[in-house]
């Protein structure tokens, strides 16, 4: 059976862009896409998948008061924005690390800029608690899947965040100023997220591998160590100790060490 990779994003943009850009360079996988974690679930049926690329900006149900900040309140923050100036005054007679001083200062000029959209985007009613519940849920019904998010405009503040709730990886979404040039930018990317990618689903069914062949040691089940690759030799006991969910993971692995040519470490 085809390994399979999920995608969820609220955005029928960035999934026609997925679409039409990366699937097609990886023919040996099959794809579910959807909008919501429970979409791509029931899609899923009894497969345990290998990859969950999620988006983590969308709409935050639970905000009722969401608005587009005015042009006039936006324009009434950049006002106490610093300019270029402070970059540059009296930059050339700085007798310390230049170099370290001016790119300070330019961060701090660029800082409230971040800032702004952070706010913004929050105020407009879009937030990371989108990515955030789906994270939670794939990492609940399906502990051996890779997690990553796959995002444009997640801030430093998303990314602490993100991390914090134990995402696998993070992948920033090619960009452009158009709709041509993202779907460009992704295609010429498509080959290089594919494998960063597919090293973190061997990195991940590698790692619960080991966990598993722990389980088995503790278990009295030694002998079946060496069967994990191939689970349909596991003893019945192994195989009712472990359960159904576990055996599902192995299953895929299986496939997964067919598809990608790696050996798994056990």
């Amino acid at each position: 059976m085809p390994p399979i990779f999920c995608f969820i994003d609220d955005s029928p943009f960035e999934l026609e862009v997925f679409e039409r850009n990366i699937i097609p360079v990886a023919p040996g996988l099959k794809f579910i896409l959807g909008s919501t974690y429970d979409e791509v679930r029931r899609e899923l049926g009894e497969r345990y998948p290998c990859l969950f690329l999620l988006d983590l900006y969308g709409r935050d149900s639970t905000m009722t008061a969401s608005k587009i900040p005015s042009r006039e309140e936006l324009e009434s923050e950049i006002k106490s924005f610093a300019s270029i100036n402070s970059v540059y005054d009296g930059l050339d007679d700085f007798s310390g690390d230049k170099v370290n001083e001016f790119l300070k200062r330019l961060f701090h000029l660029t800082d409230p800029w971040r800032r702004l959209f952070y706010q913004a985007s929050r105020t407009a009613g879009q937030n990371i608690k989108y990515g955030l519940g789906n994270l939670a849920a794939a990492s609940r019904d399906f502990p051996a899947t890779a997690t990553v998010a796959y995002t444009r405009k997640s801030t430093i503040m998303d990314t602490v965040e993100v991390l914090a709730a134990g995402i696998d990886g993070l992948n920033l979404k090619p960009d452009g100023p158009s709709d041509e040039a993202i779907n460009r930018a992704t295609a010429s990317s498509a080959a290089s997220l594919l494998k960063n990618w597919s090293n973190k689903v061997t990195q991940g069914f590698s790692t619960y591998l080991q966990s598993l062949v722990v389980l088995l040691v503790k278990s009295e089940l030694s002998g079946d160590v060496s069967r994990l690759v191939n689970p349909d030799s596991l003893s019945g006991k192994a195989q009712d100790m472990l359960g159904p969910g576990e055996m599902s993971f192995l299953k895929t692995a299986a496939d997964w060490w067919a598809y990608s040519g790696h050996e798994p470490f056990i």
